[in-house]
């Protein structure tokens, strides 16, 4: 699998349900997944993504990658060590960059003001710091909607039902609660495998690390943003 595949399938959900990208994305990146074909068309595509291609460039830039590079990808959804040498300074530079790309002007100069120590590029960060939705206005920025767009992860412990942690707050702190739930598969794990979920979909089978890695920079996003006030 390369990064551009990994890319599809979190994204894939999100475009199917009107919330970001061009409106037929979807439908490349199924035939994408399916054959392998269409590969240019795909990244042209995910490019004009309003949040998530911006966030790849910053992480690739840092690095000196390319956006799709398959460790790129994984730092966004996922986490992994590329995310480590990012500072509160470098998200503070990057944040007009998603005022590029919709995120108005007003939230840009707030966010500014309130970044965290130990903000890093990672889709739950976007989720919980930025804000659901902030970006395209697609959808409200509601606890439900970040519970659905945070990737989370879970075990499979019956066909098409997880075991896994969901979003909460209390006490006006983000934390994390382990509950059973259904969700939809756009993948066919086995009972007992470890899986990620956006939007209501399990949408990829996590080896150990990923497994690893998707829960310890949760952690680290949701210690964060409940180092500033709710």
């Amino acid at each position: 699998m390369n990064g551009v595949e990994l890319c599809c399938k979190f994204s894939n959900i999100t475009n199917r349900l009107n919330y970001c990208g061009p409106s037929h994305a979807h439908q490349c990146f199924a035939r994408f997944m399916q054959s392998g074909e269409g590969e240019k068309e795909v990244r042209e595509l995910l490019g004009k993504f309003e949040g998530l291609f911006p966030y790849l460039q910053f992480i690739a830039k840092k690095h000196d990658l390319e956006p799709f590079d398959y460790r790129v990808v994984e730092a966004y959804w996922l986490g992994n060590e590329l995310l480590d040498v990012f500072t509160a300074e470098d998200f503070k530079a990057f944040l007009p960059e998603l005022g590029k790309r919709g995120l108005p002007a007003k939230v840009v100069s707030q966010l500014r003001e309130n970044v965290p120590a130990g903000a890093f590029p990672h889709h739950t960060f976007n989720v919980l710091f930025v804000g659901v939705g902030q970006i395209t206005g697609s959808v409200p920025t509601t606890l439900e909607n970040m519970q659905n767009c945070m990737a989370s992860w879970g075990e499979v412990v019956a066909p098409l039902k997880v075991k896994g942690p969901v979003l909460n707050v209390l006490n006006g702190r983000y934390v994390l609660s382990d509950t059973e739930r259904e969700v939809k598969f756009a993948v066919s794990p086995k009972i007992g495998d470890k899986v990620a979920m956006h939007w209501g979909e399990c949408v990829h089978i996590l080896n150990p690390r990923q497994y690893e890695n998707l829960q310890k920079y949760t952690e680290k996003v949701i210690s964060a943003v409940n180092s500033v006030s709710q």
